[in-house]
């Protein structure tokens, strides 16, 4: 696939370092992410929203917003867009790629797959190297074999990984949690990338008791994503309390997707503020709205929640 470039004649703004925004008021909180070595911030730009839903000119913008705001990580995937969310990154970070952790994804899990997703994803980012390869939405039981494999990605990741194409493995997980508890024992994953949202103790399938401890224990980094609901918090009543619900639960950082430089501000500017955690009654009293704004999907949204109806176990 071609590595887009800007059209011609038209060039992408460069940040402004001296933007008042961007120094006013408390910096977003930075934690360590495992044993990376990297200062996160707690919020870390999703690479979905603004891969499909605004132009090109318009995604290079508000990555560069998110960075000018303190935003020091993005995480994306082979597949977000058909490949635009890490076309479109790659031209946003043309000469800031050293303030920023970038994480990406490959969700063929064969070792030949893998690395012929590592290629495309590399020169889709215009880079020598990224800082994270997670294996994306590691399966079942039979797909952890697959993975960890001879013929799995796993064994790819590690090629990679020691030819200096990536600093850190990892893995995410959507529904399988066994499986991301097994592969965290039994191998030394840099990252774990799973649902760390108020929707997911609403559905009662919660990755935080036995995941995020063990991700303690081991030094394994933790990204919580679906704090929003893969979106669906747009019909709530507020974004505040599952900001709150979110930031407040030990994760290194939240992953959250944006559209617009318009949906992005309000969430720096409460993360700013540094809000408490919700009240278990509070918490409680949300779950009956997590439960109604997911039960219908718009168009290209993802319905995670599908797995959980009806299953309390992993």
């Amino acid at each position: 696939m071609r590595v887009c470039a800007p059209p011609k004649g038209v060039e992408y703004p460069m940040m402004n370092e001296a933007s008042p925004d961007s120094t006013s008021g408390p910096s977003l909180l930075r934690r360590p992410l495992g044993r990376t070595g990297w200062q996160i911030s707690e919020l870390a730009l999703g690479g979905v929203k603004w891969d499909t839903q605004c132009s090109e000119a318009e995604a290079v913008r508000l990555i560069r917003r998110a960075i000018e705001l303190g935003v020091n990580a993005v995480d994306t995937a082979h597949a977000y867009g058909g490949g635009q969310s890490e076309m479109r990154l790659g031209l946003a970070l043309e000469g800031l790629r050293d303030r920023v952790f970038v994480s990406t994804k490959v969700s063929d899990h064969t070792y030949d797959g893998a690395r012929r997703q590592m290629d495309l994803s590399l020169r889709r980012l215009r880079m020598e190297r990224v800082d994270l390869m997670f294996i994306h939405d590691l399966g079942d039981a039979d797909d952890l074999a697959r993975v960890r494999g001879r013929a799995g990605a796993l064994r790819a990741l590690e090629e990679y990984r020691d030819a200096g194409r990536i600093r850190f493995i990892g893995a995410s997980s959507h529904w399988h949690r066994s499986s991301l508890l097994r592969l965290m024992e039994e191998y030394p994953l840099d990252v774990v990338l799973f649902p760390a949202g108020l929707f997911n103790q609403a559905y009662g399938y919660d990755y935080l008791n036995d995941v995020l401890p063990l991700a303690r224990r081991r030094g394994i980094g933790t990204l919580g994503m679906k704090i929003f609901g893969a979106g669906r918090v747009k019909h709530a009543a507020s974004i505040e309390p599952y900001l709150r619900y979110g930031r407040n639960t030990g994760v290194d950082a939240m992953v959250i997707g944006c559209d617009s430089i318009a949906q992005l501000e309000p969430i720096v500017s409460i993360l700013r503020r540094r809000p408490g955690p919700l009240t278990l009654d509070e918490e409680r009293a949300l779950y009956p709205e997590c439960l109604r704004i997911t039960q219908a999907w718009d168009r290209g949204e993802f319905n995670w929640v599908s797995h959980y109806t009806g299953r309390r176990s992993s």
